[in-house]
């Protein structure tokens, strides 16, 4: 905890150091504020599109989940992330573990490869837009000189790329091969030296829960979800260039808006509260150094982008707890 909160201020303080924070306000306030309610559907779609995939990685399982309670156990993670970094995981799984009488580990298994699946999309999200995004020579020159613009100009000819993005997919697909065969094995391993029955079902079921995604049946809707949540993401940042008239001053895109979300999704993943720091950092500088945005801008991008998803889940978490509160007495009061 302690070293979040340190790795969050030292971020913070690499954001704003050398700017003057009543110039990032006054900019800030000069924001359109008719774009809040667009951006606030969005996010609320994002998280319902992560709720209905993780309800598809438990169906073979445990049919008849209540979204309900898959949603607001996403809204919870999120809250909770926000205070103490990756504990938001730990706080979902024990939600929808009590609300629906589950197996915290197996339920816990199916977080982990969710964020194993988050990784591996954005990784490939970033491979794209190294190949197709960054493509301006003056941008590439100024940061890795003009060899690997040249480099990768011979890459983006499609024989080439199609090339490597089957052997990229080849390589996932032998990873996922191993991962499998080193869990089946540590999971015999364990068997064998666990003399607690008790151990030995939280072991099954929790490598049950990570490995869940070989008995998925809707693999289309599986990958439709997935593709709505990063859409999602982009879109995020996509609204406010809109609101703080960068798409007209800078010329910024769909394009620009996901290089950003990828580029700041780094930021999120390093341990802060809630990407406090991190995700100002990576946003402002991502700004700056691709598309040449100044770092006021940036940064009152950063903290109007991270205050408003703040805002969003605050608001909507509760109400969503509420909800299954009040279907638990209805439950209750009919029975």
């Amino acid at each position: 905890m302690v070293l979040s909160v340190l790795v969050g201020g030292l971020f913070l303080w690499l954001a704003l150091r050398n700017l003057d924070i009543n110039e990032v306000w006054a900019y800030i306030r000069q924001m359109n504020y008719g774009w809040i309610a667009p951006y606030f559907l969005v996010a609320v779609l994002s998280f319902w599109f992560r709720s209905e995939r993780w309800k598809l990685l438990m169906e073979a399982d445990r049919p008849g989940l209540r979204k309900a309670n898959l949603f607001t156990g996403v809204l919870l993670g999120y809250a909770v992330n926000y205070a103490i970094p990756r504990a938001g995981e730990l706080s979902r799984t024990i939600f929808l573990a009590k609300k629906e009488n589950m197996s915290s580990s197996a339920v816990l298994g199916t977080v982990v490869l969710e964020r194993i699946i988050d990784l591996l999309a954005m990784l490939l999200m970033l491979i794209l837009i190294i190949f197709f995004v960054v493509s301006d020579r003056a941008t590439m020159d100024a940061l890795f000189g003009p060899q690997l613009y040249l480099l990768l100009d011979e890459l983006r000819s499609p024989l080439i790329f199609t090339g490597i993005l089957l052997a990229g997919l080849a390589s996932l697909f032998l990873l996922w091969q191993a991962v499998r065969y080193i869990l089946d094995k540590r999971r015999r391993d364990l068997d064998a030296g666990l003399e607690s029955a008790g151990l030995r079902k939280i072991v099954y079921t929790f490598t049950d829960g990570i490995t869940s995604v070989r008995k998925l049946r809707r693999w289309p809707l599986f990958l439709a979800y997935t593709a709505g949540i990063w859409i999602s993401y982009g879109l995020l940042t996509y609204i406010p260039f809109y609101a703080f008239g960068m798409a007209e001053q800078f010329g910024l895109g769909l394009r620009e808006a996901f290089s950003v979300m990828v580029i700041s999704t780094i930021g999120v993943v390093l341990p802060s509260p809630g990407g406090i720091g991190t995700y100002h950092w990576f946003v402002s500088q991502s700004l700056y150094v691709l598309y040449a945005v100044p770092a006021v801008t940036g940064v009152a991008f950063a903290f109007i982008t991270h205050i408003g998803m703040f805002a969003v889940v605050m608001l909507v978490t509760p109400a969503a707890w509420f909800f299954t509160l009040l279907r638990k007495s209805d439950s209750n009061n009919t029975a």
